[in-house]
């Protein structure tokens, strides 16, 4: 007598594993697919929110950067505005040295300043930061080789006391050569 190998081996297998494994095997394989696609899933979210946070960023950074270097031009255009229109004299420079210290209370500049065309000129700035000086400049000549002082102030912008002094030469200033012609200041 023949015996059949196939009943042989399924006999030979108890109940429990033919029902334990398959049934085993469904659950690893479910939950190590689902296991996959959430890592998978979370993988891209995360990628996804980085990319939004990083495009916020930068949008936030553009603006904020805008905005700060529009303030230089600006304050330019009202102090020319304020020359065009007689209200600023750019010969009287205690005068114009205040009003631009009064600028750099209100604006966050580093440095301010208006200068003609005979080597006149002002300017208010932080050196160090955060104290507010006021620099006054008379054309450079021979007899006067240091024509610029630059002078601490008081609560008021009113100059107080010598902090240095130092040879500046306005006009031959590459900004200043750059720029003379783009602003029409009249001739005081």
């Amino acid at each position: 007598m023949k015996k059949n190998f196939f009943s042989q081996k399924t006999r030979s297998l108890p109940l429990q594993w033919v029902l334990i494994v398959p049934f085993v095997l469904q659950i690893f394989g479910a939950v190590g697919l689902v296991g996959y696609l959430s890592f998978k899933n979370g993988e891209k979210a995360v990628q996804e929110l980085a990319k939004q946070l990083m495009q916020r960023t930068s949008s936030q950074v553009n603006d904020h950067l805008s905005a700060y270097l529009a303030i230089p031009h600006q304050v330019n255009q009202i102090n020319a505005n304020a020359m065009r229109l007689g209200l600023l004299n750019g010969r009287e420079r205690k005068t114009v040295g205040k009003f631009l210290w009064q600028q750099m209370q209100v604006y966050d500049l580093t440095y301010i300043a208006i200068s003609l065309p005979t080597g006149e000129g002002t300017g208010a700035g932080r050196y160090d930061g955060k104290t507010v000086t006021i620099d006054d400049v008379v054309p450079k000549t021979p007899s006067l080789p240091k024509n610029a002082t630059t002078y601490l102030t008081d609560s008021n912008g009113n100059p107080t006391q010598i902090l240095a002094t130092a040879t500046w030469d306005t006009v031959n200033e590459i900004v200043y050569r750059t720029h003379l012609g783009s602003i029409n200041v009249p001739a005081v």
